[in-house]
């Protein structure tokens, strides 16, 4: 927010750009000027469009004139300093307030005003109000009422009983590719006791790979520390760091975000950083490579800081380092190495059989093919990778060699045919035709039956021409099926399907046609017998 003063210079400012072509004017120009300034809509810094009057404008440049920009700025208020916004009254009010309950909140006291009815609450604002508490000195913070908090110091009486650890913005540095300019970022460990930092380097990225990187070096020097402090920052919330620190039996403890009294350690070693070496390395004419600046990294711990004696604790941190580390077991290397793996989701290929990380493919079970799966990595050692599959590692993928084809799944032996869809088929037609043949044979043959000839010549009738061979072949073989046929049920069933579906039709429609009608009156038939 602008000052009093910083308002009235932006006034004066845009006084004199009001001004300018005037004042760059030839005598008998300057009356023009000033008057297509008036004739001009003009905006403020604030974004307001105001006009200005040609005698306002003549005004400021006689000022001008006089003593300059600072001639154009607005007079001071005479009442500068005294509450306008309300009467003393309210205001000593307030104050009492204030004091009677230091921690009491300033709406709330604006409440308690209009309440006791001292004020309307449409005539005080909360800004103001906490403005002139402040001056008086009756802010929350100024009573320490705001963020009162008692911090102790933390105390260790041995090395790696405590390591802090953390990731901060360093100077910048050139990439290989087309030299472009990165900032590095300086991730490291440090021992609350002896000041002593067994591992520190910078890197490109603030991320779990860079962490897993300078963690793994921690244990591979100096084994696990009892308890590992760090802050929220995005690489600490790695799932499997936490799990790691777990399994390690390290005490991970974090500091409550916004908490930089809790860093202190850590924060005084950055500024120290900064001002002993990353200020020499931002001096250089050119920038280094991220290699060259961890090689000057490790000579300025080696010969400055390790063996310069430390203003808090009165010995070099690498003698105080030594005299009191006692190493506790370090882990298998490989164990660490399973704990902080990467982990990324991959589909293995449908018909390669292979997951790729970072560019190179690995071979995996030809039975997950097509599946999601679970690719854990090393990105610093790629001889392998492990696949998790259902939560559980399942197989360790070997990078896939060229030339070599990929595997084939094991085929299982197909299963022996036990169901014969074809003898199914056969059994219902053979067990439909007894059902209809049953149905044929319910009663006695007639004493009167349709004999072969009478029975082809009603065929031929319905066709209106007579039976090819083929034709009195498969009217023989109804007939037989049929017998015994009662001739009248016949001729019925032929007429009724010349009238319903014509003559000259095929043959097989006449004998379908006969054959449900005798279904039809034998079932009849059965129905009435006692």
């Amino acid at each position: 927010m602008k000052d009093d003063e910083d308002r009235r210079l932006d006034i004066a400012a845009f006084r004199h750009r009001l001004l300018s072509d005037a004042l760059d004017a030839e005598e008998g120009g300057v009356r023009a000027a000033l008057e297509e300034a008036a004739r001009t809509v003009h905006r403020t810094s604030e974004g307001e469009e105001v006009r200005v009057g040609l005698s306002t404008l003549w005004r400021w440049l006689r000022q001008y004139r006089r003593g300059g920009l600072l001639y154009l700025r607005t007079a001071p208020r005479k009442d500068r300093g005294v509450v306008r916004a309300f009467d003393a009254g309210v205001l000593e009010h307030a104050f009492r307030l204030r004091r009677e309950k230091p921690d009491r909140a300033t709406q709330t006291i604006i409440d308690i005003l209009v309440r006791q009815r001292v004020i309307a609450r449409k005539d005080i604002a909360r800004s103001t109000l906490d403005r002139q508490l402040a001056q008086a000195g009756l802010s929350r913070r100024a009573l320490r009422t705001l963020g009162k908090e008692v911090f102790r110091r933390i105390e260790t009486s041995t090395a790696f009983e405590l390591v802090v650890g953390d990731f901060h913005h360093g100077p910048y540095v050139r990439v290989d590719r087309d030299d472009e300019a990165r900032r590095a970022l300086y991730g490291g460990f440090i021992d609350h006791f002896s000041r002593y930092v067994p591992e520190g380097r910078y890197y490109l990225h603030e991320d779990f790979a860079a962490l897993r990187f300078g963690f793994r070096r921690l244990l591979a020097t100096c084994g696990p520390p009892v308890t590992l402090f760090v802050d929220h920052g995005a690489a600490y919330q790695a799932t499997r760091f936490h799990a790691a620190c777990d399994a390690l039996g390290i005490r991970l403890a974090q500091s409550k975000p916004y908490r930089a009294e809790a860093r202190g350690l850590i924060e005084r070693f950055n500024r120290t950083l900064k001002e002993q070496f990353e200020s020499e390395v931002r001096g250089r004419e050119t920038l280094p490579t991220l290699d060259e600046l961890n090689a000057w990294l490790e000579a300025w711990f080696a010969e400055r800081y390790h063996k310069d004696v430390h203003s808090e604790t009165g010995e070099a941190p690498a003698d105080r380092f030594a005299r009191s580390f006692s190493p506790r077991p370090v882990p298998d290397l490989q164990t660490v190495d399973e704990y902080l793996r990467l982990r990324e989701q991959r589909t293995v290929h449908k018909k390669w059989s292979t997951v790729e990380v970072q560019g190179l493919r690995f071979s995996v079970h030809p039975s997950l093919r097509g599946r999601r799966v679970q690719v854990l990595f090393d990105p610093f050692d790629l001889g392998y990778v492990l696949i998790a599959y259902d939560g559980r590692v399942v197989e360790r993928a070997l990078p896939q060699k060229a030339g070599v084809a990929p595997p084939v799944p094991d085929e299982s032996p197909a299963p022996k045919q036990t169901t014969d869809y074809l003898a199914l088929l056969r059994a219902d037609y053979e067990r439909r035709t007894r059902t209809e043949l049953s149905a044929l044979r319910l009663h006695p043959a007639p004493v009167a039956e349709l004999d072969l000839p009478g029975f082809v010549a009603l065929l031929e009738r319905c066709r209106t021409a007579a039976l090819t061979d083929f034709e009195r072949a498969e009217a023989s073989a109804s007939w037989r099926r049929l017998r015994p046929i009662d001739p009248d049920a016949a001729r019925t069933a032929f007429d009724r399907a010349r009238r319903r579906f014509g003559e000259g039709l095929h043959l097989r429609l006449y004998l379908e046609a006969l054959s449900d009608h005798l279904v039809r009156t034998r079932a009849k038939k059965g129905d009435k017998k006692p």
